[in-house]
This record gives C-alpha cells, structure tokens and sequence, in this order.
C-alpha cells in the first residue's frame, strides 16, 4: 500500500470522488533552515526522517509526509507547501517556520494521545489569518468573574483549530499560547487567572509558541520507528 492509499483509507472523506489527483516523486525527508533546526530541534528531526509525496488535489499542492510508526502503521500528515510570504501580525517564530513548513491539514492513523486530534488547521496560513474575536460570542462566560474578557482579542491569532471549535492561540508579540476550549476533558490544562471553566486555559508545561510546537512534535516523534525523540 502506498501512503497515499494509506492517507485515503484513514480519511476518505477528504477527496472528493472524481477529484483530479497527480503526484510527483517521493523523497526523503523536509529540511528546515539551520535557525528553525536550533529554534525547533524536535521538528526538525520529525521532518527530515519523513517521506515525502508531493500531491495536487484538482490543482491544489500538498505535502503528504509519512513515517513508519511503532506500531507497525503507517502515520502522516498531510501538509500545505511553505508560504511564500508570511502573515501580517503573526508572531515571528510562526512566519519564519511558515516559509519552510506550510502546516498540517489533515493527519491518517493518527495516535490518539497527541494534541493533533480531530484538528483541522494546524500551523497553517489560512488559520494564523485568524484573531481570537470568537471569544466576543462568549463574553456571558465571564459573568461570575467580572464580566469582561481577560485578554485583547485582537493581540492573539490562531495556530490549531479542532473541528469542534476548540482553539489554540498565541500571542502576536510574546508568542504565549493558550487554549480557548469551551468543550473539552483535557487533563493537562489550567485555567487562565480569573477565568471559569470552558472558557481559557493556559497549556501545563507550555510558555510559548516554540514550546508548543515541540510539545507537539515530540508527541509524534514518541510513536515513531527509529527516530530518537
């Protein structure tokens, strides 16, 4: 099996019947800058042992990435191209991790102990255009403790966002990440100082946006074959 066929066994909802599908050679392995290697060791190392299947989708270009896994799958993600430019206002680790790595749109056989599941956008453009103005819409949250939100809106923009709503922002200029997560049963979140439940978490052992990308790609590492984490 392919990892492609892989990838279309696990979700197959993601192509559309009749869809025009190309590919170009596999090979091995994304290489990030010597920077982004020193800033993101654990990524760096998750990326360059992939393989590697660049994929159009009737005309749009991805990166299927795969590795083996220890339990005896095939695992991947499925993934934008770098950026050719980076976001207005993003914080600066994420635009210069964009121009090597576009984000992840989709995962197949995924582990279901790593903070990628059920997401849609991971690290990607699209999502990072987005501030955290959601929380406008739960402002009756904070009632019990003031009524008012504790953080700007407009100072965060999102870098995952999973399917039911649940996201993780990071902060444009110090790059502190929290979860805004109204539906959840995470055991490794707290909430943010003043804040109720269901509402806005900081992330146990988590600062900034460079910890949670290597949180994340450790997480992926750990069900590797062969690649020291």
């Amino acid at each position: 099996m392919t990892d492609w066929e892989a990838f279309v066994e696990s979700v197959p909802w993601f192509v559309d019947a009749g869809s025009n599908v190309s590919f170009s050679d596999q090979c091995r392995g994304l290489r990030l800058s010597r920077t982004l290697n020193l800033r993101f060791p654990a990524l760096s190392r998750l990326l360059a042992s992939a393989d590697v299947t660049p994929v159009s989708i009737n005309d749009a270009a991805y990166y299927l990435l795969a590795w083996n896994s220890s339990d005896g799958e095939r695992i991947g993600w499925l993934c934008f191209p770098p950026a050719s430019k980076g976001v207005s206002g993003c914080h600066d680790d994420h635009n210069d991790l964009l121009k090597s790595f576009g984000g992840i749109v989709e995962r197949f056989n995924e582990p279901a102990d790593t903070w990628l599941l059920n997401h849609n956008d991971v690290l990607t453009e699209r999502e990072a255009v987005h501030d955290a103005s959601v929380l406008n819409d739960y402002v009756w949250a904070f009632e019990d403790t003031g009524g008012s939100l504790p953080i700007r809106p407009m100072e965060y923009h999102s870098i995952a966002r999973e399917a039911n709503g649940n996201t993780t922002f990071c902060h444009r200029t110090t790059g502190s990440v929290i979860l805004f997560t109204p539906d959840h049963s995470f055991d490794f979140v707290t909430p943010l100082d003043g804040c109720p439940e269901y509402t806005l978490y900081t992330i146990n052992g988590i600062v900034d946006f460079r910890d949670w990308v290597e949180a994340v790609a450790s997480q992926w590492l750990a069900h590797t074959k062969g690649i020291q984490s």
